[in-house]
């Protein structure tokens, strides 16, 4: 797994930037790694009519499907501001494209963004949960995931990824119960990566 570059100033400067500005701000890591990272702006008025379809759902089950358009447009808007739109899905024949997106920068974004979402209370069915971590011989993968809330389930089942990083730029990210999406590997949950001790994050 690359090296993760570690983010705390470029936090702080993703919140000092949003303080004073009527736009919201999202780290978003490319190029493997989270090697490079941009603070990428939503103007509060874009958001409000991107955020709609959080307010029309009326389950938990809506509300999944509605995060992952929510999360695809945010992707699509990033790609205005950064090389993000050069990004395969996986990482087999783009070891040399700037904007290139590995499992560590689609994870950490994609965690971002849907902390973006908590953070405007746009959630309501749901919060931001660890990234999910599978593991199969040498393969290893992470996901953001986001957590059902008031359930009185206490295992995994209420965790579900968010991940897009085997779909082509523009389209829906996979929304899985994390069980499936481990299905026939290890799969853990982790409040970082294990490549990492912090994880960056950006809000308004």
């Amino acid at each position: 797994m690359h090296q993760f570059f570690r983010c705390w100033i470029f936090l702080g400067l993703c919140f000092a930037c949003a303080s004073v500005s009527a736009e919201s701000y999202v780290a978003i890591c490319y190029n493997w790694g989270c090697q490079k990272q941009a603070a990428v702006r939503y103007p509060d008025a874009w958001l409000k009519q991107t955020l709609a379809p959080l307010r029309q759902a009326k389950t938990a089950v809506e509300e999944r499907a509605a995060v992952a358009e929510v999360v695809r447009k945010l992707y699509v808007k990033a790609a205005e501001q950064t090389p993000i739109a050069a990004d395969e899905p996986g990482n087999d024949e783009d070891e040399t494209i700037i904007g290139r997106m590995d499992c560590i920068d689609h994870s950490t974004t994609t965690a971002n963004m849907l902390s973006l979402l908590q953070f405007k209370k746009s959630l309501r069915w749901h919060q931001v949960g660890p990234y999910a971590h599978r593991t199969r011989f040498l393969d290893s993968h992470y996901s953001a995931t986001l957590v059902e809330i008031d359930t009185k389930s206490e295992d995994d089942s209420q965790i579900f990824t968010v991940d897009p990083w085997l779909e082509a730029h523009g389209e829906l990210p996979t929304v899985l119960p994390v069980r499936e999406w481990g299905a026939y590997r290890f799969y853990s949950l982790e409040t970082q990566h294990h490549t990492t001790s912090a994880a960056p994050l950006a809000g308004r």
